[in-house]
């Protein structure tokens, strides 16, 4: 099976096994994972996400930074999960002014989970 013949079903099952590895605290699988399923679905911001998401989760924020700058929001400027998370590796990375601006702009535009979890990161 060539990368073009790889259904979304079939990505969507690798990115599923990914979260599983990664809130079971096998990080190192899950990324592992994502950055294969990163490669065969390159231009799928939610498979995009998923890779920030472990990532983050592996205490690997620079590397989440810089998917969310260079490659999520280049692509959609306004992805509140994005600028969440970009806001929370930020936070983590002691960067507590920039990551304040992201998380209050979500908490003003984003979704309800996207709220609430900017809002634990606000505090």
């Amino acid at each position: 099976m060539s990368i073009m013949q790889v259904s979304s079903e079939l990505l969507q099952l690798l990115s599923q096994a990914a979260y599983i590895a990664c809130f079971r605290g096998d990080t190192k699988r899950s990324q592992v994972i994502m950055e294969g399923v990163s490669v065969m679905g390159k231009e799928q911001i939610p498979i995009k996400i998923g890779l920030v998401i472990v990532n983050f989760y592996a205490g690997q924020y620079r590397q989440a930074v810089d998917i969310l700058r260079r490659q999520v929001l280049q692509e959609d400027p306004e992805h509140m999960t994005a600028k969440c998370f970009l806001g929370m590796s930020l936070k983590q990375l002691g960067e507590v002014a920039e990551a304040k601006e992201f998380l209050e702009e979500v908490m003003h535009k984003g979704s309800k989970d996207e709220r609430e979890l900017a809002a634990a990161y606000l505090n």
